[in-house]
């Protein structure tokens, strides 16, 4: 009986939306990690208006010529 109730406990496991910190069940839930599309779609329009940044090295704002040896597309 004991065993029972644990994978009951396992398949129901709860975590929380990173956006809002509702507790969902992480499985049958379509929007996981997120709980809702509402919160899914609020962290998707973030990242679109550039909210959230991925570290890395920063980027020149001017275009350099390319070099005369390098091949141009076409």
């Amino acid at each position: 009986m004991a065993a029972v109730a644990r994978l009951e406990t396992r398949s129901a496991r709860q975590v929380r939306c990173p956006r809002c910190g509702v507790r969902r069940a992480w499985t049958g839930n379509p929007h996981r990690p997120f709980c809702s599309l509402t919160c899914r779609l609020i962290d998707l329009g973030d990242w679109l208006d550039e909210r959230y940044r991925v570290a890395g090295p920063e980027l020149s704002t001017e275009s350099e010529p390319p070099e005369s040896g390098a091949p141009r597309g076409g």
